[in-house]
């Protein structure tokens, strides 16, 4: 989810290493505690006041989290009392660290995309929820759409955490409405294809001015990124479209053609150096920022600071009509170890409750991905957001059913000494930036590298 782009990419990057290590002894995966709870309204206090703590991504959740938890403890008053933890640096080093002492929040940020909900339910940190959620007549499964249930069961058709925020990301187009006009460019419209976006933004570059380049992409080198942009070209990271992958197909020729649709125009001048995403965006360096999250729109506004006029809407048609995505579903995890499996479920089911994802979409910064849900996506808060163009917002509830799927290693080994994404961040880095091309053999000796990687057991 979000993440915002900043903090996916350094998530991603930084939080591989730990994937793998043994900070979990069998003592920690046991579990005991009571039964679920079977209500979900607050009932008269007794006994002492029970202390709940919950965090989500780091610096990227402050104010809505913060907003989430002072309801629930009004609404538990005498019986709850939670805390909301911010995280500083690396969201996941400080909560394995926390793990490992057996300090850890009841409640904590569990991404799809960095298989941090698949680890963590594998490695016993997170508690089962399937009592909790047969057993209580207040909680429906089914706020989520099928395919967000699908994801949150990934690991053994077991239910290890609640959609928390959700996209299929790298879906829109940002643009400088301003800046187009001025030029005699027409604004992109839903119909638009790849081609005819490319054909018009040619009319935009500046030779030689390295302050200024028509399109920002924010980079191509991460596995989700990777996975979304193949499909606008009709091709697929794995041999399997949705779930679990254990063929790569990289060297197919939609993938070859993708890579080297970005490599081209890069050498072109049409794309800007992958570092350049949102903020060089907001800041008036380009004209387009293509295929990215909407939940960056702070971002974007928090840099504009009102100098133009901007908007964004879904991407241009790719090869055979596809939009190109990647489902990314972020969870609340419960720990296992929560001296409170009771108050942590109460805890957990409000803030992912409808309410708690409009709030965290109205942050005035971090990520703004919306809670995982078509009432948050199409919610009039969101839907009137004063702070950005209503056409935008109304495009973010529109494509909230995209078709594009998650998918993912078999074996988990994305991350770290060894995994799939140092291969992709060697070759592709390479080619984005310029010092290596992206030819059938190299792109060809890439797959191999990932398929063994791909071949070895899971971790």
């Amino acid at each position: 989810m979000d993440t915002g782009f900043a903090t996916r990419r350094s998530t991603v990057r930084a939080a591989g290493a730990l994937l793998a290590a043994s900070f979990l002894t069998p003592a920690m995966a046991a579990c005991g505690g009571p039964a679920a709870s079977t209500g979900g309204e607050s009932a008269a206090p007794s006994g002492p006041l029970v202390q709940l703590t919950v965090h989500g991504q780091g610096t990227s959740d402050g104010e809505g989290y913060n907003k989430n938890v002072k309801s629930f403890n009004e609404k538990f008053a005498g019986k709850y009392q939670a805390t909301h933890v911010q995280n500083s640096g690396d969201n996941y080093v400080a909560q394995d660290t926390a793990f490992a002492a057996g300090t850890a929040a009841d409640l904590y940020y569990a991404h799809t995309s960095n298989l941090r909900h698949q680890s963590y339910a594998i490695k016993g940190v997170a508690k089962q929820l399937d009592a909790f959620a047969s057993k209580d007549k207040n909680f429906k499964i089914t706020d989520w759409t099928q395919r967000a249930q699908d994801v949150m069961k990934i690991v053994d058709g077991k239910l290890y955490g609640l959609p928390l925020r959700g996209q299929v990301s790298w879906l829109f187009l940002f643009w400088n409405r301003d800046m187009l006009k001025k030029a005699g460019v027409p604004e992109p419209t839903p119909n638009w294809t790849t081609d005819e976006f490319i054909g018009h933004a040619k009319k935009l570059q500046q030779p030689g001015n390295a302050d200024f380049f028509p399109i920002a992409y924010g980079g191509l080198s991460g596995f989700e990124r990777v996975a979304a942009e193949v499909r606008r070209f009709g091709g697929e990271f794995f041999d399997s479209p949705a779930g679990a992958g254990k063929k790569c197909t990289l060297d197919s020729a939609p993938c070859q053609q993708a890579i080297k649709w970005f490599y081209d125009n890069t050498k072109s001048g049409l794309f800007a150096p992958r570092a350049w995403a949102a903020p060089e965006f907001g800041q008036g360096k380009t004209a387009f920022l293509f295929g990215h999250l909407a939940g960056q729109r702070a971002t974007v506004a928090n840099n504009a600071k009102g100098a133009f006029e901007w908007t964004f809407d879904i991407v241009p048609k790719g090869v055979g009509g596809r939009r190109g995505g990647f489902l990314s579903v972020d969870a609340q995890q419960m720990w296992a170890n929560t001296k409170s499996p009771e108050g942590s479920w109460e805890l957990l089911k409000w803030m992912t409750s409808k309410q708690s994802g409009v709030n965290i979409a109205l942050q005035p910064v971090g990520s703004l991905t919306p809670g995982y849900r078509k009432d948050v996506y199409c919610a009039d808060e969101l839907l009137n957001d004063a702070r950005f163009p209503k056409s935008a917002m109304k495009a973010n509830c529109d494509n909230f059913e995209q078709p594009d799927t998650y998918v993912y290693p078999a074996n988990l080994r994305l991350l770290g000494d060894g995994a799939m994404q140092p291969i992709l961040t060697k070759y592709i880095d390479g080619w984005m930036d310029q010092t290596s091309e992206p030819t059938p053999a190299n792109i060809k000796e890439m797959t191999v590298e990932i398929q063994r990687v791909m071949d070895q057991p899971r971790i």
